[in-house]
């Protein structure tokens, strides 16, 4: 049996799973990435999103939408925002 991706969207901001998952991935190889460098998974991704919001200096909202996003999907208990 395959599994069936179910995609996923923030109920209060324009924002999916997908784009919280392709976040990580430009945090995690930069904006000139190559097409071939994979998205990570959903624990990797937490943890990009994590370091990134330690790192700026100011409320990335978009970073704390996604990283609820992925929370959510990761299974764990999430008070969205």
């Amino acid at each position: 049996m395959t599994e069936i991706e179910i995609p996923m969207k923030h109920p209060y901001h324009d924002y999916t799973l997908d784009d919280a998952l392709e976040l990580a991935r430009t945090i995690k190889y930069g904006p000139l990435m190559k097409p071939t460098d994979p998205v990570p998974d959903i624990p990797e991704a937490i943890e990009a999103i994590k370091r990134a919001l330690k790192t700026c200096g100011f409320n990335w909202i978009t970073g704390q939408v996604a990283l609820e996003l992925l929370r959510s999907a990761n299974g764990e208990q999430v008070t969205w925002s």
